[in-house]
């Protein structure tokens, strides 16, 4: 007799919503990725904006002050990427907060069909030492 699970579609069940939540926690690390370079395009800009002073001199006051003031949006650009940045990180420890309860909902399927399958084969093997232990018995008899 072989070995049937009678929770296997459960199990299967709790693979696929396992699966699911591994797609799920890809799609928001690559969120959190996409922002962080967009951050760091961000900052690389501003950086080489404040080396070079957009090779502005402080003789030209208006180009200067254009100079500034888009030297401050790029700043506030940054610490809009920056609050992204910590709301998709929150976004990314939900996704992995549930896929480690998914894990853990389908292991604990698993322990419960390694654990019948155990108790299955060892009362398989019972019964086949009793039909052997029968049959020598039987056999001691019949030479009696």
């Amino acid at each position: 007799m072989k070995f049937k699970f009678s929770l296997a579609s459960v199990l299967n069940h709790r693979e696929v919503l396992e699966r699911n939540a591994e797609i799920a926690l890809g799609k928001e690390v690559q969120k959190q990725v996409k922002l962080e370079g967009e951050r760091e395009k961000l900052l690389k800009e501003y950086e080489d904006l404040v080396k070079g002073r957009g090779g502005i001199s402080t003789s030209n006051a208006e180009r200067f002050l254009d100079f500034v003031n888009y030297a401050e949006r790029l700043k506030r650009f940054v610490a809009m990427k920056n609050i992204e940045i910590k709301k998709q990180i929150e976004e990314v420890e939900k996704a992995r907060a549930e896929l480690i309860k998914k894990t853990q909902d389908k292991k604990a399927l698993e322990v419960l069909r390694d654990s019948q399958k155990a108790a299955f084969k060892l009362a398989e093997k019972r019964a086949e030492a009793k039909q052997t232990d029968e049959s020598a018995g039987r056999s001691v008899h019949q030479h009696l």
